[in-house]
């Protein structure tokens, strides 16, 4: 069962592609199931777009895990498969993959023509153009120019850098839940 948040994140994401052409940003302190939100979100754009190509990408094999577990508990028969050395799995054909970056980062001509990049802990992409990360974003957009990219991640905030938003990839924040106020309510919902 999704928690009110969680569902306003989703929804945050409908409202920000129905107005804005950019990158955003679901910002959820640790803890606060950034990857039920994903399982959601997927699931709800497969209703609607079963024709879709989506990868949802990370750093570290636990949360790539994860992410495809908690898809698969929410949505048992989604079109999904995990790309990671990691896991020992290389899975290119389903419509949704689970994958790390190290994995994928010079292999984008083999998933083709993908239409949404999920990037989880996306304070970890760097501005600059020289990452793996931007590399493999420059890379699909050769296939798909019209490749839309959304970060989850517990701080907007780059060491060093500022505001994930200042540069680079991602253009705006759309659901922020890292406030006092925010952090207030999520108390009170337990």
């Amino acid at each position: 069962q999704a928690r009110e948040y969680q569902t306003f994140a989703v929804t945050s994401l409908y409202d920000y592609f129905g107005r804005n052409h950019g990158n955003p940003v679901l910002a959820m302190p640790t803890g606060t199931g950034k990857s039920v939100v994903i399982a959601l979100f997927l699931e709800s754009i497969y209703r609607q777009f079963p024709n879709q190509r989506v990868m949802v990408l990370t750093h570290v094999k636990e949360l790539i895990q994860q992410n495809y577990d908690k898809l698969k508990a929410v949505w048992p028969v989604a079109p999904a498969g995990i790309h990671s050395a990691g896991l020992g799995k290389k899975d290119v054909l389903q419509r949704i993959i689970f994958g790390g970056i190290a994995s994928v980062a010079k292999k984008a001509a083999q998933f083709g023509h993908v239409d949404l990049l999920i990037i989880d802990e996306a304070h970890l992409v760097s501005p600059s153009d020289e990452t793996m990360y931007r590399a493999f974003i420059d890379a699909l957009k050769t296939t798909n120019p019209f490749l839309k990219v959304i970060g989850l991640t517990a701080t907007p905030w780059r060491l060093g850098h500022g505001k994930i938003t200042d540069d680079g990839i991602f253009t705006d924040v759309c659901f922020d839940m890292t406030s006092m106020q925010a952090f207030n309510w999520l108390i009170e919902q337990g």
